[in-house]
């Protein structure tokens, strides 16, 4: 295995987010942006192609998305679904140059703009000089704007447009609906090489029921109530603290899953980092799948179940060593 690229999750201080919803004042940027336009989730190479293209535009290089996804707008009691969460999303795209974020709050307001008012409004509110999308990209009520219209009407305004094929590997495009469904099968090597890192799941580590203490594996939890859920089982991980961004990676093994063994307390992702003896309690962390050891099960008891941890830990590590240089 190559070694694998683990980004940073803390945003440069000079990136501005900025949240903006329609009826909000123009934005002021006199040069105009260079912005690619996506609901990015996952920022994966597909959508790094994209807004690689923005970045190289000489303009001040900018990227604007949703919030909330669209498709939880419409659908506010979905399972969880994002490959990133916005706080992991926004750092992997500043990382690629771009120094202004525009979230669009998407609303009823935003859903029911024409897609003309999109381009003659919303657009030039926004600062917008060059807009880069993906050739298929559509906008406006019921998606019925695309790439042509911003090209007719947004010459008016002073506003380019260029259209960025899709990228593929072998025959299949880079999407997102693609790698959920690996990462729902467990497939997190193959998720990977899509995404261009690992499978991230971060979050505040809440208190568990300390099992894992008695046992001699404590772990750290961590909810995953937006993220689209992996495969449930065993995974090899590496993991490292948000708020320690040049410490060492530290390896380490975690089950995700409901524990059908112990008291069913919802999805929890339970890691147990290697000859690491700190307080996580409160902190956020990055977790990243390298791996899946075993899908998850239940034992008769807890010895049984202490054996298998063993055994898992066991794997781990020695992923760990068969890779080295990955963390």
């Amino acid at each position: 295995m190559q070694p694998m690229i683990f980004p940073q999750t803390t945003l440069p201080q000079d990136v501005q987010v900025i949240d903006w919803s329609i009826g909000d004042a123009p934005l002021d940027f006199p040069q105009g942006l260079a912005a690619a336009i996506g609901n990015f989730d996952g920022v994966h190479l597909g959508h790094q192609h994209l807004i690689k293209s923005a970045v190289s535009d000489g303009k001040t290089p900018a990227v604007i998305t949703f919030s909330p996804h669209p498709r939880r707008f419409f659908n506010p009691d979905a399972e969880g679904f994002a490959l990133t969460d916005d706080q992991d999303k926004s750092a992997f795209i500043a990382a690629m140059g771009i120094k202004v974020i525009l979230r669009l709050t998407f609303d009823d307001a935003m859903r029911q703009t024409s897609a003309e008012d999109f381009v003659t409004s919303v657009l030039p509110a926004l600062g917008v000089g060059t807009l880069y999308a993906g050739e298929d990209f559509g906008f406006g009520n019921n998606r019925s704007g695309g790439m042509d219209l911003i090209k007719t009407l947004g010459q008016d305004f002073g506003i380019t447009t260029q259209a960025v094929g899709l990228i593929q590997d072998s025959d299949h495009v880079i999407s997102s609906t693609r790698i959920r469904d690996l990462i729902k099968t467990g497939d997190v090597t193959t998720a990977a090489s899509l995404l261009g890192r690992p499978y991230i799941i971060s979050g505040e580590v809440i208190k568990g029921d300390q099992r894992g203490r008695t046992i001699g594996f404590p772990t750290a939890n961590i909810t995953l109530p937006e993220m689209t859920k992996p495969a449930f089982g065993v995974y090899t991980v590496a993991a490292c603290l948000v708020d320690q961004p040049d410490a060492p990676m530290m390896g380490g093994v975690a089950n995700i899953g409901v524990r059908p063994t112990a008291i069913d307390r919802g999805v929890l992702l339970e890691v147990h980092v290697f000859d690491y003896d700190g307080d996580l309690y409160g902190q956020r962390v990055n977790i990243f799948l390298l791996d899946h050891i075993r899908a998850e099960r239940a034992f008769e008891n807890f010895d049984q179940l202490k054996n298998q941890i063993a055994l898992d830990a066991d794997a781990a590590r020695q992923f760990h060593q068969n890779n080295t240089g990955l963390i």
